[in-house]
Order: structure tokens, then sequence, then C-alpha cells
């Protein structure tokens, strides 16, 4: 379930409209439509304020937004050769993929224990669905 269906399901079990909710948070009721057409996300004072109005964790309210964005690869390799002078990148999971042309791999490296943390900005991975 996408944050916005979260949303809108913990606004209803409070009995509240778009409109109470957002004085309540002391936003626009349209702030509040477009977080729960999923059209935007909230900050995370605002995260943080409907956690407390409804008795719930972070966890509870992005848990599966997170799901939705979050994947374990088993290795993530240079594809063998090259092609336009540029290495591919080959990430193995149940199958071989590709990562195409155009969408740009990052890496954050922790110096002190080797961990290599790879990351992909959400408008390239919406070309990897």
């Amino acid at each position: 379930m996408a944050f916005g269906k979260i949303l809108k399901a913990k606004r209803l079990q409070k009995k509240l409209t778009q409109e109470e909710l957002s004085e309540k948070l002391l936003i626009s009721r349209p702030t509040i439509s477009s977080w729960e057409s999923d059209k935007t996300l909230p900050d995370i004072s605002n995260l943080l304020k409907m956690s407390v109005l409804f008795g719930c964790s972070l966890d509870d309210l992005l848990k599966e937004e997170i799901k939705l964005t979050t994947k374990t690869f088993k290795t993530l390799t240079y594809a063998n050769g090259m092609k336009d002078n540029l290495p591919r990148l080959k990430i193995q999971t149940e199958k071989k993929t590709l990562i195409p042309k155009g969408v740009e791999v990052m890496a954050n490296v922790n110096m002190e224990t080797g961990e290599v943390n790879f990351f992909i900005e959400q408008e390239d991975l919406e070309k990897l669905k």
C-alpha cells in the first residue's frame, strides 16, 4: 500500500476530513489531497506530527512505501564488455538485469568498513520498473 492510501486509512479511522487534518497539521487542505493521491510526500516534521496524531510509529506510516522502493540484490557487477565506450552495470536478482542507458547509479562508500551502498535517484528508478 502506498503512503497516500495509508494516510487516508489512518485519517478515516480517526474520522477526520482532509480539512480537519490540515487544520491540526497547520497546512493547507490541498496538501493533504496531494499526499493522499501520492503526488507528493510530507516532510519529516509533518510525518512526526501525524505519527503522534494517529498514535502510530513512522514505520506504520512509511513501511509499505519503503518496501516499494527497496530491493536487495544478490550481486552487483560490471557487465562483460563495453557499449558506447561505457561499462554496463549488471544487477543479478532472480534474473540478470542490465541497467538501461541514461540511468545513473551512484554509491556511498564507508571508508572504515568498506561497505558500499548503491542508489538510484527516484526519477531513474521509475525507468527500471
